[in-house]
C-alpha cells in the first residue's frame, strides 16, 4: 500500500469518526503542523481534493441548521487536514520530519555550585571548566558543529578550552558581554552584585567585547574589567599571574607545538612538518618561559631551535 492510500484511508476514517484514539492524534498532529508552515497548493491538487472529500461535506451540509452551525468548523478542519495529507503523500511528510527536528528546543546542562563549594567540569568537547563557590554555568549537551557557547550566568570561573580552529569557543556573562577564544585557559568574575565583570587569561588569547564591538584582545597575564554602570572597558595586567600545567600524554609533537604557540601567544614553526609525528609525553608548567620548555622538547627529540630577537617566534629542526 502506498503512502498515498494510508493517508487517504486515514483521512477517511478521520471524517468517518472510525479512527482510533492514535490515529486522530497522527491527524491532528498534521494539522497542527500545517498552521506552523502553510502550504499553497495548485488548483489541480484543489480539485483532487474536493472530489475526495465532496461527499462529506454534502452530507454536512444537509443536515438541520442547528447541525450544520455546530459541524461547520469541523469541515473546515477537514478540508485543511485534507490539504496537509495531499502534501504528505507528495513528499511534505520528510519535510515536516525536519521541521520538528529543526524545532527541538536545545538540550542544556546547568551546573551551580553552593557558597563554599567548587565543581570541576568536562565540556562536551573536553574543554575543562573550573566553577567557584556561588556560581552558576549553562552549556548545550552537545555543541554545534560550527560554534560552542556557554552561559555564565553567575559567579567565576575558570577555562581551559579545547583547541579548535574551525570551532570558537564563546563565553556569554551579563551586560551582552563575550569573550571569545580558538583554545586557551582563562578566568571570569561576573557576579550580578558586583559592579564590574572581570576577564583575567592565563595562556593564549581571547577578545572580549559585545554585541556591538570588540573592547579589546588580551594576552597572557593581561585583564580587562568592564564597568556595568559606565559601560567602559578597561585593559591592564593581571596584579598575580595565573599559571597551568601543560600535561601531555603520547601527544604528537606537530600538536605540542600548537598548544605551547597559543599557551604564549607566540609562533612556533616546524622546519619539516614529518618531525610532527613524533610522540612526545612530558609535563609542564606555564611558569617556564616557552624557550625553556623547548629546549627539553628538542633534546628528548634529538632537535635544535632558534628564535627571533623579540623571542616571539621560534623554529624547531633537526640537527
Amino acid at each position: 500500500m502506498t503512502k498515498e492510500e494510508k493517508a487517504s484511508i486515514l483521512l477517511q476514517k478521520y471524517t468517518d469518526h472510525t479512527a482510533t484514539p492514535t490515529e486522530r492524534k497522527q491527524v491532528e498532529e498534521w494539522y497542527a503542523e500545517y498552521d506552523k508552515h502553510p502550504v499553497l497548493l495548485n488548483p489541480a491538487a484543489k480539485e483532487k481534493i474536493h472530489a475526495r472529500i465532496s461527499a462529506r461535506i454534502q452530507e454536512e451540509m444537509t443536515k438541520e441548521a442547528r447541525t450544520i452551525h455546530k459541524r461547520f468548523p469541523m469541515l473546515q478542519f477537514v478540508l485543511r487536514t485534507a490539504a496537509v495529507l495531499v502534501v504528505v503523500c507528495g513528499g511534505g511528510l520528510a519535510f515536516l520530519h525536519f521541521s520538528r527536528q529543526q524545532a527541538l528546543p536545545e538540550k542544556l546542562v546547568t551546573v551551580a555550585t553552593l557558597p563554599g563549594e567548587k565543581k570541576d567540569l568536562v565540556l562536551p568537547d573536553g574543554s575543562q571548566i573550573t566553577l567557584n563557590p556561588s556560581s552558576r554555568i549553562v552549556y548545550p549537551a552537545e555543541f554545534k558543529h560550527n560554534s560552542r557557547l556557554v552561559k555564565l550566568t553567575e559567579g567565576e570561573a575558570f577555562f581551559k578550552i579545547a583547541h579548535e580552529e574551525q570551532r570558537p569557543f564563546t563565553v556569554q556573562t551579563s551586560n551582552d558581554i563575550y569573550t571569545k577564544v580558538l583554545g586557551t585557559s582563562f578566568r571570569i568574575k561576573s557576579y550580578h552584585l558586583s559592579p564590574k565583570i572581570e576577564v583575567s587569561v592565563a595562556t593564549g588569547k581571547v577578545a572580549v567585547g559585545n554585541s556591538h564591538q570588540v573592547f579589546g584582545t588580551l594576552v597572557k597575564g593581561q585583564q580587562i574589567s568592564y564597568d556595568k554602570t559606565r559601560q567602559l572597558a578597561a585593559i591592564s595586567y593581571t596584579p598575580q599571574p595565573v599559571y597551568v600545567n601543560l600535561v601531555f600524554e603520547g601527544t604528537p609533537l606537530k600538536k605540542v607545538l600548537e598548544k605551547l604557540a597559543y599557551a604564549y601567544s607566540i609562533q612556533i614553526e616546524l622546519d619539516n612538518p614529518v618531525l610532527g609525528n613524533r610522540k612526545c609525553t612530558a609535563s609542564f608548567n606555564t611558569r617556564q618561559k616557552p624557550e625553556e620548555i623547548l629546549d627539553i622538547l628538542c633534546s628528548l627529540h634529538h632537535l635544535k631551535f632558534n628564535q627571533s630577537d623579540d623571542h616571539k617566534t621560534f623554529n624547531v629542526y633537526k640537527k
